[in-house]
């Protein structure tokens, strides 16, 4: 495979989750969700696990430097040409450019795919997901702030993968298995 790094980008609710492991399954490559990863410290009984479990249930981006350390953690973890699909990384600008300065130091090739689904759906799958899995953070109220955070914030960190010509679109609006097919047809997998 071209790229030895992926990144799934777009709304909570987008199906990072779902593409991630259908794509894992495809090239073999680790996923690395950094909201599970978050949802793990945020059950220990620690300060750092207390702090990033009230971001969590107040429905905030966590600060790019906690993410940032996550995703580099991740990193440290692999074999040379292992493969990994990070799940919800680069939801600020910042973060987005670190990683791009890892990447480009560690000479490993990398692309972001963004999976653009409009409000409505998002919404939508949210309140199915928050009957069906009980998360704090996918209530009415924390969705709204969610989707606020992805529109003040995360929206930056595409427009820079964009400006960097490191990023593909797809339409998260389809069907599971077409948007899979997109991806893997975007990245030349198909």
């Amino acid at each position: 495979m071209k790229y030895k790094t992926i990144i799934m980008i777009g709304k909570p609710g987008s199906g990072k989750g779902a593409q991630s492991a259908l794509l894992a399954k495809e090239t073999g490559f680790k996923v690395f969700s950094t909201g599970l990863r978050l949802r793990e410290i945020a059950k220990q009984n620690t300060s750092i696990g207390q702090k990033v479990k009230g971001i969590i249930e107040s429905g905030a981006l966590m600060p790019y430097w906690f993410a940032s350390f996550l995703f580099q953690e991740a990193i440290l973890s692999l074999s040379r040409n292992q493969g990994i699909i990070y799940e919800g990384a680069c939801r600020k600008k910042p973060e987005a450019e670190l990683f791009n300065d890892v990447m480009l130091w560690l000479k490993r090739p990398y692309k972001a795919v963004y999976i653009v689904v409009s409000d409505e759906i998002v919404t939508e799958r949210l309140s199915k997901r928050s009957t069906l899995e009980n998360r704090a953070d996918d209530t009415d109220k924390k969705v709204k702030i969610r989707l606020k955070a992805y529109h003040d914030e995360v929206i930056h960190a595409v427009e820079f993968f964009r400006e960097i010509g490191n990023i593909i679109e797809v339409n998260g609006d389809n069907t599971t298995e077409e948007v899979h097919k997109e991806i893997l047809k975007k990245l030349e997998l198909a």
